[in-house]
């Protein structure tokens, strides 16, 4: 009829066909704005409006950052937990100054110097991200001590959020810009919304997923016997623990406490195996070296072999127990003791040839410290022995055991002084050598010329071969949580070498310890947009689809309108 009707009011063929194109572009246009109001391309645009939402948070599965990440330490002793009791990270990435409800803090290390660890951490957070130097070998003394004073916050810190520390690099750096730029307040209120609409965010999550991180780690102690012609002879029994620990365990490297030990306990039977294994020299005591595990958690290793040996009565001849804890620095050494000894007790006479043994431009002392039996932790490892009446002390650097280089991540292998230890090797192999082999007190230190004074040869202590030690034994993290199994392995390699086979391997469990897992993790942080700009976007494309149902009628009106004026010419 439309077409009909058309054909009425033309005067000609073109004007004719214009018209049928007409009311087909009309009809075209009818089912556009019909399919407009249909449900189905509401239920359409939805769908598309919540994927574009999605996607703007997420960004598909693309990573922005990944880096590798130290957990804090986690563990238990005697019931009283330590450190940090989750692992979890899902985050949004906040700077110190920002409202920090359920979110991640990202901080630099120094932005924590003088605050209240404890106090800060017990708030709202859900993770904390700590920022170190990327080198730890390039820190100046004053930086090492404001790192040092952190560390011993973290190292008594305890909290139920996770807490990472991560080396510095530049793309976490600018990441931390970003966060930090984001976070401040802007004077206004509409800067402050400008600010959050053009920012990104980013979202931290952990890889690591375990419902349960508790650990039941698998150590051992090693043990290595030189004997004499008679097994019955007096025991001497050399021990230096071999695990590492620090406020972040995996990134313990104990070059120093307990590497350092470890080195000079394996140059030590290097060089007896010597002796031993001549007929014509050979000493009237055997010697026993103990590498023990779980030096950093009550010496459990120590504890182990008493109950195994001493509470059964298998070893009941030992004369003197020596211990070594740092010996790689500072170039003193300081015996530690539960009790001031008599000078013709076995402990008393070992110092008075230690003494002897010093080099005049080194010093060596005695300090007694009672054992503290209601303490969660002994001091030293010789008060293990000296609880079951066993002669013993402890070699070490270190004046006290609260110091906090026992247990720091500061303690890297470049720190080792190679002298130094050398020095101590020598030293302590001297004062041992004259007890096993009963020689006569020779003062050397009184000497003007030490060297030639000296019962070891120059050569003696190989200065490469401590070295090699130190690189294998003390230049990789060795927490108890993380399992020893290689470590072991290797400890009994290096002793069966010069025991000739005489090597025991003895496993260890842990008493009144837990250890827990996730050492370390691999973080991602995913750029993302903020909040408030996926409420602008969606309301925009709301604003947009509103307009559009309800203009499209008005549309469609007018549309009709000029076709009836079309008509009537």
């Amino acid at each position: 009829m439309r077409e009909m009707a058309c054909k009425h009011f033309v005067f000609g063929i073109d004007l004719e066909v214009s018209c049928i194109v007409l009311f087909t572009h009309q009809e075209m246009l009818d089912e556009f704005l019909d399919e407009l109001r249909s449900p189905m391309m509401f239920v359409y645009v939805s769908m598309l409006l919540t994927w574009c939402m999605a996607s703007s948070s997420q960004l598909g599965d693309s990573v922005e950052l990944e880096f590798k990440a130290y957990r804090l330490q986690q563990y238990d002793i005697v019931g009283t937990p330590h450190g940090s009791r989750s692992w979890q990270v899902i985050y949004e990435a906040v700077s110190l100054d920002s409202n920090v409800l359920r979110r991640c803090l990202v901080v630099n290390w120094r932005d924590l110097l003088g605050r209240d660890l404890q106090a800060l951490f017990s708030q709202a957070f859900g993770a904390v991200l700590i920022v170190l130097p990327a080198n730890l070998d390039t820190l100046t003394p004053s930086t090492k001590a404001k790192l040092v004073s952190l560390e011993k916050s973290l190292l008594y810190l305890n909290t139920d959020i996770a807490v990472y520390v991560v080396h510095q690099q530049p793309e976490l750096q600018a990441l931390v810009a970003e966060v930090t730029a984001f976070s401040k307040r802007s004077p206004t209120a509409f800067q402050q919304l400008l600010n959050a609409i053009s920012a990104n965010i980013f979202q931290f999550s952990s890889s690591v997923s375990v419902s349960n991180n508790i650990v039941i780690p698998k150590s051992a102690n090693v043990i290595g016997h030189l004997w004499s012609t008679d097994r019955k002879s007096p025991l001497i029994v050399v021990v230096a623990h071999y695990d590492s620990h620090s406020a972040v365990p995996g990134l313990a490297i104990g070059a120093d406490a307990n590497g350092s030990g470890v080195a000079a306990l394996l140059e030590l039977l290097a060089i007896f195996s010597r002796f031993y294994g001549s007929n014509t020299m050979k000493p009237k005591y055997n010697m026993m070296f103990l590498l023990t595990a779980g030096g950093k958690f009550n010496y459990q290793g120590s504890r182990q072999w008493l109950e195994e040996h001493i509470d059964k009565q298998t070893e009941t001849n030992i004369e003197l127990v020596i211990c070594l804890d740092s010996v790689g620095k500072d170039g003193s050494l300081i015996a530690h003791v539960s009790k001031m000894p008599a000078e013709t007790s076995p402990v008393g006479r070992f110092f008075l040839l230690l003494k002897d043994a010093t080099p005049p431009n080194r010093t060596v002392e005695i300090v007694s410290k009672k054992i503290n039996l209601n303490a969660d932790v002994l001091a030293w490892e010789h008060e293990r022995f000296s609880i079951q009446r066993l002669p013993a002390l402890t070699l070490s650097h270190f004046k006290s055991h609260t110091d906090s280089g026992r247990n720091s991540f500061l303690d890297i292998l470049s720190q080792i002084e190679m002298e130094v230890l050398e020095a101590n090797v020598r030293t302590i192999g001297e004062a041992l050598l004259v007890y096993v082999l009963n020689l006569p007190n020779t003062k050397c230190a009184h000497e003007e010329n030490f060297s030639t004074c000296s019962i070891l040869a120059p050569g003696d202590v190989n200065k490469k071969r401590l070295s090699n030690w130190l690189q294998q034994f003390g230049s990789k993290s060795r927490p108890m949580a993380a399992g020893s199994d290689w470590l072991v392995a290797n400890l009994m390699d290096t002793v069966i070498r010069y025991t000739s086979g005489q090597t025991v391997v003895e496993p260890v469990s842990v008493a009144e310890v837990s250890l827990y897992g996730v050492l370390e993790d691999r973080l991602m942080a995913h750029r993302a947009k903020p909040a408030v700009f996926e409420l602008l976007l969606a309301a925009v494309i709301t604003l947009y689809l509103s307009t559009l149902y309800f203009v499209a009628p008005v549309l469609q009106t007018s549309v009709e309108v000029v076709l009836v004026k079309f008509k009537k010419l």
